[in-house]
């Protein structure tokens, strides 16, 4: 990621303590009129969120670390949010019908996608990771599916480069950004919300402008309200097809 995602390290200490001591000034208020079970819901809850400040704050120190995107995601792992995004993308039929179906997308061979004409997904999806150093196996997860929310879960990271392409969004900061934004009408990702709220906060913690960031926003929030779901379509099985078609199928207007 870019610059737009980058700030002083005092100046995210004192965000963190601020959001720190509003989680504990709620628990210190509420948890005295509960009753037990509801104390123990309770702080259950609030560990999980300081958990999530906590992958915030190391994202927010290292935004170019893979890794630290990956902490983002794993504090989010089991909360509500989390749960409802599930609920969505299982909502989706083309998703469901994977899943009834055990369909799983046949091993990426880059060399041979980018012997495919150079208009097609197959063909643009290998150049650009040959670009980016990145190799089929940083994006197949070889851990098995045994349920729903294993296979979303590998659905929704095996796509992300894919659903890259479809929309145009660049592999820098910015295109990052507008992608979350995309993801999130999309999807409803959790995941989405807290990077793009880490990268408008280093963009004014950094005194840059906001325009080229909230125009990515903006567009890949339009983007996403308006196209179909792109990850609940059999996008593998289609390497060979027109990018102009699969954009025209999914609805992937410009913006």
């Amino acid at each position: 990621m870019s610059k737009h995602i980058g700030a002083s390290s005092a100046s995210r200490e004192i965000i963190i303590i601020y959001f720190f001591e509003c989680h504990c000034d709620v628990v210190a208020k509420t948890s005295v009129h509960l009753a037990a079970p509801t104390m123990l819901f309770n702080l259950d809850e609030r560990i999980r969120s300081l958990r999530m400040l906590s992958g915030l704050r190391q994202f927010l120190q290292h935004p170019d670390d893979l890794k630290s995107v990956y902490a983002v995601a794993a504090s989010i792992q089991g909360s509500p949010m989390a749960a409802q995004m599930m609920r969505h993308m299982a909502s989706q039929p083309g998703i469901a019908v994977m899943i009834q179906d055990n369909w799983r997308p046949e091993a990426i061979n880059l060399d041979a996608l980018e012997m495919l004409p150079a208009e097609s997904l197959g063909h643009c999806f290998a150049t650009q990771l040959k670009s980016q150093g990145i190799t089929p196996n940083d994006l197949i997860d070889p851990s098995p599916i045994t349920n729903d929310k294993e296979f979303i879960i590998h659905r929704l990271k095996e796509t992300h480069d894919i659903v890259h392409v479809l929309t145009g969004f660049g592999i820098d900061g910015i295109g990052e950004i507008g992608l979350q934004a995309f993801n999130l009408a999309q999807n409803r990702s959790p995941l989405a919300v807290l990077l793009i709220f880490g990268s408008m906060l280093q963009t004014l913690q950094e005194d840059e402008s906001l325009e080229d960031l909230l125009h990515a926003l903006s567009r890949g929030f339009e983007m996403g309200l308006k196209a179909k779901c792109v990850v609940s379509y059999r996008l593998e099985d289609g390497w060979e097809r027109p990018l102009v078609e699969w954009r025209e199928e999914l609805n992937l207007t410009k913006i």
